[in-house]
């Protein structure tokens, strides 16, 4: 299809007025495979099948084309026509016309009239017969070669001879007038002449022009011409008639008249020229030919008949096509037996390969212009396939099995090469062919149709249906290569490859790939007879050998393999079998897809039959011979594991003790490749855990440990190790004394000389060490974990060979041939090793993640007996304990410590230690062991120096890394307090107060130390306590690092709620803290000027005050900001404020907890620097307004009278009452007085505190004016009973002239008496002007230049100037202040400020929840519905503060029912200090029913509304931070049993049971602490890491904990809720400071209204007069007052009238 040629003969027959039936037939045949044309070059092979040289194929000397032509020689094949033949004798005439003529050869053209009249007579039509005749003759010679012009003109002249030969057109013939012998000379001259004229001529333009004839009369010269030709009757006329037969009707395309008559006329030509050229009793030899004329008559009917069907099919009768097609085809196949030399051979009786090709062209043409029958499809293909290896018929050959194989005869020609291929060698098929003794017909057949199937057939990616194809071909090619001939399978091994190797190949049926895997099976003779002689898979060059039958059968089973490899589809048995069959000589490749087979059928599996047999078999072929390819031993050592994957079997019983097990695992050392080393591991590791040979054991552990090591590698160790014995040889650990020697070297060793370090990686061992190493602890780990059974058979050396693998790991890791990161995974999984309470060795699995799982693990394995005991064993309940060398380990891990110069190494042990250490049963026996490492290791930490840069050998930051590791590890050790020496426990904490001048570098190492003293102060109390002040003079060397801040200002946070640890500070230690504290509060305040000033240098015309409510970020509403730079803004902020927040919490506790001696040294020094760090430039901050209440509040008060105060201010019902409020800067007094009785209420208000006396007013006031009399020696003046002045003041507060004097009074009048234990303050050189106190009080600030001079104020106590002074002074005598101003009375705005002042904590207030999440439990309501807890848990309950009863409390109580009602329950577990009270949402504590659903959604409210939740997690899993969701669940400190090792009734009963209870007491139970935040906010306290305690320091670390965390959230939240540039945080003490300020504001204000509406009306009462009246009748003598309100007037009247 799609050919040029035929395009053009379509137009040439359109012209002729062919039919449309006809153009439609052709199309049918044509469209639907014109695109394979396309790919026919690439999808036949240059491969042909090499038959030898058959006498069909030597009768000819044309040489074929070969098989590799394109596609257009495909298309051009199929339009030859008569005369064309390659090869052929006579002249190709197939694109002439009646005119046209072809040069033959280069000469010049013979003008055919002019020759003729030169012979005399010719033309003379008078002339006799004979003569004419005669000159006709030699006209006919001379003509003959020559290119010959004007045949019209020389037809029209013979016109006479050829009416006198032939009659005319109409049948009417005259031969009576000549004699017979005339006639039929004439005829045979004529139609010689004719077939001189189809020999040679000119075209049809050419001759109209040159002879000026006309159409019409070309047409009626053209059937005057074919009349003649049709007129031949005899043998003789007609070899003449059929050479000129397609020339005069221009390949049948003019034939005149019935074309079916020419057809038959054809037809019978045909037949004829058979009969003459091969009869039925033919007797020639087979080399001889036929005879000229019949054989040239035979090629050219053959041609003309072939142009008639291709030009009118359509009107020819089908069946008569079919018949001549296949009678014809029948006869090319005719033979006959010769006899050469004795030997009968097969010889066709056609021997023209001419001949063969015209029917051949014959049948082509049917096929292309018509159809052909099924009659005619059998003899039609086996000719096709017989003639296949003669060159002259090959490419047309192929061209019609092209055209048939991608058309609808695709199916029928193979059904039928099928049935030809059935039919077998029978009859002259089973004879050998002349000349060719080695090929027979049926095999020439058979090659034929493979060749055609394997080299045309097209399987490109445009192929006709694939899986169509190549179902029909496979069952012929089957069906071929059961003959074995090797020409046959040299081509279907490659067919089969190219089938495999297409994109389509998954659409094959089922069916199709059992005949392909078949073809394979039938003929694995020729693969395993045959030897390599080219290596699978290399490139075989054009000048290389052809390959052989077993190169080209594995590279088809390698392409069909590796279909199935890719394919998801099941592979089949009969590949798998073939495959098994060729065991022996597989190629690499091959054998690898076998095993992949065997491997997904489990052909190899425990089970099967003979699978142990074959795998040692296998093994020996493709495993042990290491010239193998390494992908094929990795898949048999893959093999080979899979018996030790299978579940415990009896068949497997013994499997480790084979002969070529034990050779693979003795092998192991010299393997390299990594997979290879995975798979015997596997089996080592199975091997291990299933042998119950003690022998096998540790023969198996042997090869292991060879394995582990590289005899080649050498480690190097510190340079300076001491352990050496008198040859200078190194000392093993389990050879060194316990009064070890100090080390001498610094830490900064560690990193060894690069130069001498050796890269371990570049060992091609590296890899095989470190698996077999991880395979032996798997194996350890199997042992001491699994609850798996052995089988039925009993160990009874489990354990011990277990302490045989566990000292082997030992010994690698002391091996100067381990590599580090050997060592290092030794040391990560010797340190999972854990013990129970009960002494019982278990290993933690790193893939358990939870703490329930590991627990359960230990339990449930039964078989392990392995004990931390130092005796040889012990005997409980008739089970042997095995000891664990847990002495030997700590002795190796100090061995590693003293050589190892691996910074890696180093981190790994601490890290590592620092979590065993937590489990203090496993070291429970190994006291010497434990405390000489402490010893040693603080020895170490006290001669290294991680701050110097010199001589270091590792980076700063693996420096500060390591320091950090190592100073963690310390902390590890204080869980073995009981052991630890007086002095040694000194040296750890001195050591880890050295570690907190490492600020060089990061801060990870100051900050571990300053979380271990945390710890310390707790656990080594009286160590802390007697190196605490050393340890604050490192704090102050480190507080310029802001990066500690936070956990520095924590740390002295927690030391001040434990008071017995600064009971011994001297006024230097204070001031110490104090500087601390006050220098971060300038730093605060530094920083912040900075980003004011940055912030208005870049506003540019901005305000100053960028805190307005137009910043958007003022206006936020509180929620979290989207934006991560936000976010991370509003967390600096949040924590810049935390730290203030602590700066000042820290002065005050500490000044509070001072005694009063030492308050009043302290005084000037803490006011000074908080006036030197003041923000503001123009008045005192609110802060430090607030801190210097306190200070002046407390100046004389211990921490005893402090913690005495009551935290609420409560008034007292005294019925009818007179009340008066005075002001006194930062105080008010209030004073309630009973109108009938005697007892009066005085109430003292500060924004730090409050107090509450009651007293027997006139008494007190009639005591206290008759002790001032006696101490003056004048007599008591008697004030006159007239109202308080109405004199105007300048401002509210501030002293008037009468008040100045007043105070200049008493300012001349000593102090006759001082405050308890303070010294008198007379006036100095450095003192401060008097007045700078009140000032202070008042908000200003004092000069620089005052301040400059470590000046002192003027601190002045004694007797008041006046009665009055006595009762309404707010500080306690302290002199040089203003005078009290009495409030408005009622006053609504005043009374109600007050009111809101009094519900106010006087100290600041928190809330935490604590949560007890029992065994297995997970949900919310698991836990809230928890009423009780562990005895572990109350402990820790009891030691986080003291139990209260709800219905007594009368002050802070967290929401908690008060009312007596219990439904929050009866009691609660409050807290408090000096600065700070705590109440606990306690939920056991707590009623919660399930049928109650009000008690637990309120259980809830109270714990999911608090910021700090508390969780006694003994569930054994992870407490997920959501577990209890809440808006405000900040913070989570979770509290943890080590381990989880949570007593159960089962180890309490083995305990008391067990002899062990006798050897070792338990040591107190360890719980780890870790807090979890919400994921907004960051990371504050030491919990931040997990910290580990015993229960007894438990509670004290956990309540600091929660109340620093307590502290930021409520930090947090403010900042959060002010916006990221909003309000600084506000404590209560400074709320409280800001209501005292509004009442000031509203009594001046009202104070000032009332003045003015006085001097407006004159004549009426003043508002004091007014009130006064509420006093009851007045009296001068305060011992005459009958009522508390009388003495209160007189106070009123007596201080305006000092004022």
């Amino acid at each position: 299809g799609g050919r040029a040629s035929d395009t053009r003969r379509s137009s040439e027959q359109s012209s002729k007025g062919a039919s449309s039936f006809a153009m439609l037939f052709r199309n049918v045949l044509r469209s639907p495979f014109g695109s394979d044309s396309r790919n026919s070059g690439t999808a036949r092979r240059e491969l042909s099948p090499s038959m030898g040289s058959a006498s069909l194929a030597a009768a000819t000397h044309t040489q074929s084309p070969g098989i590799g032509h394109s596609p257009a020689s495909i298309g051009e094949g199929t339009r030859l026509q008569a005369n064309s033949v390659p090869g052929s004798e006579s002249a190709d005439h197939g694109s002439s016309t009646f005119s046209e003529t072809q040069s033959i050869d280069r000469l010049a053209p013979v003008d055919s009239v002019a020759l003729a009249e030169g012979h005399t007579g010719l033309a003379d039509q008078d002339a006799a017969i004979g003569d004419r005749l005669d000159a006709l003759g030699v006209l006919v010679s001379e003509l003959k070669g020559q290119p010959l012009t004007n045949l019209g003109g020389l037809w029209c002249m013979l016109e006479g001879i050829v009416k006198f030969a032939f009659g005319n057109s109409s049948g009417v013939n005259k031969p009576s007038e000549l004699d017979l012998a005339h006639h039929q000379r004439a005829r045979r001259l004529i139609l010689s002449l004719l077939a001189v004229f189809a020999e040679g001529g000119q075209a049809d333009g050419e001759q109209a022009e040159t002879s000026h004839i006309d159409a019409e009369d070309v047409q009626k010269m053209r059937a005057s011409i074919l009349w003649v030709i049709g007129s031949a009757c005899s043998w003789e006329e007609v070899e003449l008639a059929v050479q000129s037969a397609a020339w005069a009707s221009s390949d049948a395309k003019h034939l005149s008249g019935d074309t079916v008559q020419w057809f038959e006329r054809a037809r019978s030509w045909v037949e004829l020229a058979v009969d003459h050229c091969y009869p039925e009793n033919m007797t020639r030899e087979p080399s001889e030919g036929p005879p000229p004329g019949p054989h040239e008559a035979l090629t050219e009917s053959l041609a003309f008949l072939a142009c008639i069907i291709s030009t009118d099919y359509p009107v020819l009768d089908p069946t008569a096509v079919s018949e001549i097609v296949s009678s014809l085809c029948e006869m090319t196949a005719r033979a006959r037996l010769v006899s050469e030399n004795g030997l009968e051979e097969v010889a066709w009786i056609w021997t023209e390969p001419v001949h063969l090709y015209g029917v051949i062209n014959l049948l082509n043409t049917v096929i292309t212009y018509g159809a052909l029958s099924q009659n005619a499809l059998l003899p039609g293909i086996t000719m096709l396939c017989t003639t296949a290896n003669v060159p002259l018929c090959k490419e047309l050959c192929c061209d019609i099995i092209y055209t048939m194989f991608t058309s609808c005869y695709m199916r029928d020609a193979l059904l039928t090469m099928n049935y030809v291929m059935r039919r077998g060698n029978t009859g002259l098929n089973s004879k050998s062919i002349y000349k060719m003794p080695a090929m027979t017909p049926y095999q020439a057949a058979v090659n034929g149709m493979v060749y055609y199937i394997t080299q045309i057939m097209d399987t490109g990616p445009t192929g006709f249906q694939f899986s169509l194809r190549t179902g029909n071909c496979l069952p012929v090619l089957g069906e071929a290569a059961l003959g074995m001939h090797p020409e046959v399978l040299s081509m279907v091994f490659p067919y089969l490859c190219k089938v495999a190797n297409d994109d389509r190949v998954d659409s094959m049926l089922p069916d199709d790939w059992t005949v392909l895997i078949a073809i394979l099976e039938n003929t694995v003779e020729c693969r395993l007879s045959d030897k390599y002689e080219v290596e699978p898979g290399s490139e075989i060059d054009e000048e290389d050998e052809p390959p052989t039958l077993a190169y080209l059968y594995d590279g088809a089973l390698q392409a069909i393999v590796s279909v199935f490899r890719r394919s998801s589809q099941p592979t089949p048995t009969s590949l798998v079998n073939l495959l098994f069959k060729m065991r022996n000589v597989l190629s690499d490749e091959l054998a690898q897809s076998m095993l992949q087979f065997i491997d997904a059928r489990g052909s190899l599996r425990p089970g099967s039959s003979n699978w142990l047999e074959s795998l040692e078999e296998m093994m020996h072929l493709y495993y042990f011979d290491r010239s193998r390819s390494t992908l094929l031993r990795r898949q048999m050592a893959r093999l080979c594991t899979r018996p030790f994957t299978e579940a415990f079997d009896v068949s497997l019983k013994g499997i480790e003790r084979k002969p070529f097990i034990i050779a693979v695992l003795e092998q192991l050392h010299l393997e390299e490749d990594e997979k290879i080393i995975d798979s015997v591991l596997e089996i080592l590791y199975m091997s291990l855990r299933w042998t119950k040979d003690s022998k096998t054991f540790h023969n198996i552990l042997e090869f292991a440990l060879r394995a582990a090591i590289e005899p080649e590698y050498v480690r190097q160790i510190q340079p300076d190790y001491m352990y050496q014995d008198d040859n200078g040889d190194m000392v093993l650990p389990e050879q060194l004394s316990l009064n070890m020697q100090m080390p001498t070297h610094p830490i900064l060793l560690l990193g060894g000389e690069s130069a001498a370090m050796v890269d371990e990686k570049s060992y091609s061992s590296w890899a095989r060490i470190t698996l077999t190493i991880n395979c032996l602890l798997k194996v350890v780990e199997w042992r001491m974990s699994s609850n798996d059974t052995l089988g039925d058979e009993t160990y009874d050396h489990l354990s011990v060979d277990t302490i045989s693998l566990v000292n082997g790991l030992l010994d690698l890791l002391v091996s100067k041939h381990t590599f580090p990161s050997a060592q290092r995974n030794i040391l990560l999984g010797f340190l999972r090793f854990h013990a129970d309470a009960n002494m019982r060795v278990y290993m933690l699995l790193p893939d358990h993640d939870t703490l329930l799982e590991q627990r359960v693990s230990l339990h449930e394995n039964a078989r392990m007996r392995l004990v931390v005991q130092s005796d040889d064993a012990v005997v409980n309940n008739t089970v042997d304990w095995v000891p664990f060398p847990i002495a030997r380990y700590i002795r190796v891990l100090v061995y590693l410590f003293q050589t190892n110069i691996d910074i890696e190494t180093y981190n790994v042990l601490c890290r590592g230690l620092m979590v065993q250490l937590t489990n203090t049963h496993l070291f429970s026996t190994c006291k010497e062991e434990v405390t000489a490492f402490l010893r040693y290791l603080i020895n170490y930490m006290r001669v290294a120096n991680y701050d110097q840069e010199t001589r270091t050998r590792i980076s700063s930051v693996e420096k500060n890394r390591t320091a950090t590791y190592t100073y963690g590890l310390q902390v590890s050790f204080m869980h073995y307090k009981g052991w630890i020496k007086r002095d040694q426990q000194d040296l750890l904490i001195s050591t880890l107060g050295d570690g907190l001048m490492m600020t060089s570098g990061a801060p990870e190492a100051p900050q571990i130390c300053l979380h271990a003293l945390g710890v310390a102060m707790l656990e080594l109390h009286g160590a802390m306590v007697r190196m605490l002040p050393s340890i604050l003079q490192n704090l102050v060397r480190i507080y310029s690092a802001a990066q500690l801040s936070v956990h520095l200002l924590e740390f002295v946070s927690s030391i001040s709620r434990n008071q017995g640890l600064y009971t011994n500070f001297r006024k230097g230690d204070y001031q110490v803290l104090f500087a601390v504290a006050i220098n971060y509060i300038r730093f605060h305040n530094n920083q912040r000027r900075r980003e004011t000033s940055l912030s208005t240098n870049t506003a540019g015309a901005r305000p100053a005050d960028v805190g307005e409510k137009s910043d958007p970020r003022r206006q936020s509403t509180g929620a979290i900001p989207a934006s991560p730079s936000e976010k991370q803004l509003l967390n600096d902020v949040a924590l810049s404020q935390y730290v203030l927040v602590m700066a000042y919490q820290v002065i005050d506790v500490y000044f509070l907890s001072l005694t009063p001696a030492l308050k009043a040294e302290m005084f000037d020094s803490i006011i000074v620097g908080l006036l030197q760090s003041n923000y503001s430039r123009s008045n005192l901050d609110e802060v430090n307004e607030v801190c210097l209440d306190m200070v002046l509040q407390n100046h004389s008060r211990s921490s005893e009278d402090i913690l005495g105060l009551s935290d609420v201010t409560v008034q007292e019902d005294f019925g009818p009452v007179v009340e008066r409020h005075w002001i006194q800067h930062n105080g008010i007094v209030t004073i309630r007085a009973q109108k009938e009785g005697l007892m009066a209420q005085i109430i003292e208000r500060s924004c730090s505190g409050a107090t509450s006396r009651i007293v027997d007013l006139p008494a007190e006031v009639s005591r206290k004016y008759v002790e001032r009399a006696e101490r003056t020696e004048r007599p008591p003046t008697s004030l006159p009973a007239s109202p308080l002045s109405d004199s105007p003041v300048s401002a509210f507060g501030s002293m008037s002239q009468s008040a100045s004097r007043g105070r200049s009074i008493g300012r001349n009048r000593r102090l006759h008496s001082m405050a308890p234990g303070l010294p008198s303050l007379h006036h100095e050189p450095d003192m401060l002007p008097h007045d700078s106190i009140a000032r202070l009080l008042r908000g200003e600030l004092l000069s620089q230049s005052d301040l400059s001079r470590a000046p002192r104020f003027p601190m002045r106590f004694g007797a008041a100037p006046c009665l009055a002074l006595e009762f309404i002074n707010a500080y306690q005598g302290l002199q040089n202040l203003d005078v009290p101003v009495m409030l408005p009375p009622n006053f609504e705005a005043v009374a109600r400020s007050l009111r809101i002042f009094d519900n106010t904590a006087m100290v600041d207030t928190h809330k935490v929840s604590v949560a007890y999440v029992g065994p297995g439990q997970t949900t919310e309501r698991e836990i809230l519905l928890n009423q009780q807890g562990s005895p572990a848990y109350w402990n820790f309950l009891r030691g986080m503060g003291h139990i209260r009863r709800l219905g007594q409390m009368k002050d802070f109580s967290a929401g908690l029912d008060t009312s007596g009602q219990d439904s929050d329950g009866r009691y609660t577990l409050g807290w408090r200090d000096l600065i700070a009270k705590l109440i606990f949402h306690v939920g056991t504590l707590m009623p919660a029913r399930e049928d109650k659903q009000e008690q637990i959604v309120r259980k809830k409210a109270h714990m999911g509304n608090d910021f700090v939740h508390i969780v006694f997690n003994e569930s054994g899993r992870d407490y997920e931070f959501d577990t209890i969701p809440s808006q405000f669940n900040f913070v989570q400190i979770i509290v943890t049993p080590v381990d989880g090792q949570v007593p159960t009734p089962e180890d309490e009963a083995l305990w008391l049971r067990s002899d062990l209870s006798k050897v070792n007491a338990r040591m107190d139970q360890l719980y780890k602490v870790k807090t979890q935040i919400n994921p907004d906010i960051p990371f504050v306290g030491p919990a931040a890491e997990p910290k580990v305690l015993t229960l007894t320091a438990l509670p004290g670390f956990v309540r600091s904990v929660a109340i620093h965390a307590v502290v930021f959230s409520q930090v947090y939240t403010s900042c959060k809720s002010a916006g990221i540039g909003g309000a600084e945080y506000v404590s209560l003490w400074r709320a409280r400071l800001q209501i005292i300020k509004r009442v000031r504001a509203h009594a001046q204000k009202e104070r000032t209204k009332r003045l003015n509406a006085l001097g407006s009306q004159p004549g009426s009462l003043s508002e004091s007069s007014a009130d006064m009246a509420e006093f009851g009748e007045p009296i001068s003598d305060p011992t005459m007052a009958t009522t508390a309100a009388q003495a209160l007037g007189y106070l009123v009247r007596d201080l305006e009238s000092f004022v």
